[in-house]
């Protein structure tokens, strides 16, 4: 092998961003394939930041959801922070909708979206947010089954509103991709698992239109919609919908948090609820 990290054997890159690398790993001990995110150096830099980031990393492990990619590992070797994460190799969501130039069908919705809900769900109810929820996160296994990840970057919300407790930054830097943050996520405010159910907002409605609410030509354009515009309403896009679906993906999208669902768990019964109904 051309590289090694700690004991894991690197196989190629597939993936980076603004907390670090990602990379296709063999783990000779377990036998397996699997993620390594390896993390910026000046992503932690205190001794709290780190000792906090391994508590939430623990409690992450805890969670059991089939749509959630398993974290394996988290440490640290010759000064760099990791994650060893489940290996998902298949179609991501942001190929789904590259396909899909008008939008998934009903029923494809319902696939694509329920399990996800249900698996960012099982972690709202821990009391842990995602925070970088967006299609390049969501994918579909060889059998057709949504995961959901990058889960490595959570946040246990534990009731601090203190500035180094906040998880809106780390570093300095802001935590999230430019057109899947919610508005408090772009002004760096405090955040909450909310934060979650607009992300969620901005898929399902980029699964259904075929397009991003707040798709700009860059990243600052991108953010000052977030922050300001009124997404075109998705009854105009897509009249097959029912006005239900229509009404709660915008409510998921109101930058006044007080409007939103309060988690991924009311989303999810919200939901299942408009499903019901449009079956008969």
């Amino acid at each position: 092998m051309a590289k090694t990290f700690a004991r894991y054997q690197l196989l190629r890159r597939i993936g980076g961003g603004n907390t670090g690398v990602v990379y296709e790993a063999y783990d000779p001990k377990k036998d397996r394939r699997l993620a390594l995110k390896i993390l910026q150096n000046n992503f932690l830099l205190t001794k709290e930041k780190k000792a906090r980031f391994l508590r939430e990393l623990a409690a992450a492990r805890i969670l059991e959801h089939p749509a959630l990619a398993r974290i394996h590992e988290a440490d640290e070797f010759e000064g760099s922070y990791y994650l060893a994460m489940e290996f998902v190799d298949g179609e991501s969501y942001t190929e789904v909708i590259a396909r899909h130039r008008d939008g998934v069908s009903l029923p494809e919705f319902w696939r694509l979206i329920l399990p996800v809900v249900e698996g960012i769900a099982c972690a709202h109810d821990h009391q842990l947010a995602h925070r970088d929820i967006k299609p390049d996160n969501l994918k579909l296994t060889a059998d057709g089954t949504p995961k959901v990840l990058d889960f490595g970057l959570v946040k246990f919300l534990d009731g601090s509103r203190s500035n180094e407790d906040s998880f809106q930054t780390m570093a300095g830097m802001v935590i999230g991709s430019a057109g899947y943050m919610s508005p408090e996520q772009a002004g760096g405010q405090p955040l909450d698992l909310r934060t979650d159910v607009f992300s969620l907002g901005i898929v399902m409605y980029e699964l259904c239109a075929g397009k991003n609410p707040f798709d700009a030509s860059n990243a600052f354009a991108t953010i000052s919609k977030i922050l300001k515009a009124t997404p075109l309403s998705l009854e105009l896009l897509r009249p097959d919908l029912p006005m239900a679906l229509c009404q709660l993906v915008l409510k998921c999208l109101s930058k006044d948090m007080g409007r939103r669902f309060d988690n991924a768990h009311d989303l999810l019964h919200a939901l299942l609820a408009v499903k019901r109904k449009a079956q008969g």
